[in-house]
């Protein structure tokens, strides 16, 4: 994606896979800012099992989405039975709104927060003692939503549609992003992981002195762990990145 010039205001770098990625950068120019798409994280649908599908999600009294991604790919797996008495949950407000538009179901999730913390903190989800709960995930990940759900007496097993790959995208964008000194926003410890296996040892050296928006702690604990030392936790979902965003860059031009 080209990034086209503001003089006033800061760039952004977006590593977010191209799909979400597309959005946040379109919003950045609009808003009169510079954006760079360069992402680190490519998103590959694994073929399903009609069978093994049915088997997991036969009985469930929970289906909790765990990303826009686990909606997109997982949603359809979903439709592929019959309509079941089961009640739909997700991580974070734009997860739960991606569900709702697919599903017109009510869907669960946390008011304040946006991750799997967040959710188990939920009344709805205190007293699952022989409820079985299907997390709709990509390939690993966390364990913790898993390990304290069955804490609480749930049978608990995965339904993984999607994996992350690392994509090969264009150095050169890379480059321009660093060379304009552009803030660089990243949304998961892998993410941020790939970015740096990505750029290679020069590279680093230079992202090291520039500003990194991160929507969680432990995102901002693994940019601590690289070598970042200006990292801001700006909250989950895009228009929390946009707010934190206008206001870096007001802060840079006063």
């Amino acid at each position: 994606m080209n990034a086209l010039p503001a003089p006033q205001c800061a760039g952004l770098l977006v590593t977010r896979p191209w799909e979400q990625g597309v959005g946040i950068a379109r919003r950045i120019v609009e808003a009169g800012g510079k954006a760079w798409l360069f992402p680190t994280i490519e998103i590959g649908a694994l073929a399903p099992d009609p069978q093994r599908i049915r088997e997991i999600l036969a009985h469930a009294d929970w289906l909790i989405f765990i990303s826009a991604n686990a909606v997109q790919q997982g949603w359809p797996l979903v439709q592929l039975l019959p309509r079941q008495s089961r009640r739909l949950a997700a991580v974070g407000r734009a997860t739960a709104q991606r569900l709702m538009d697919v599903s017109h179901e009510p869907v669960l999730f946390p008011g304040e927060g946006a991750d799997s913390e967040s959710l188990l903190a939920l009344p709805e989800l205190t007293r699952v003692d022989g409820q079985k709960v299907v997390i709709v995930r990509g390939r690993g990940g966390r364990e913790w939503l898993k390990q304290s759900l069955e804490s609480r007496g749930a049978e608990v097993c995965y339904l993984e549609c999607y994996e992350r790959r690392l994509p090969q995208p264009e150095l050169a964008v890379l480059d321009d992003a660093l060379a304009e000194n552009a803030a660089i926003s990243v949304q998961s410890a892998e993410a941020l992981h790939n970015l740096w296996c990505l750029a290679g040892e020069p590279r680093q050296a230079v992202m090291r002195q520039l500003t990194f928006l991160v929507p969680h702690p432990r995102v901002a604990e693994a940019a601590l762990n690289l070598g970042v030392l200006d990292t801001h936790v700006t909250g989950a979902g895009e228009d929390a990145l946009m707010d934190y965003w206008k206001n870096l860059k007001h802060r840079h031009h006063d």
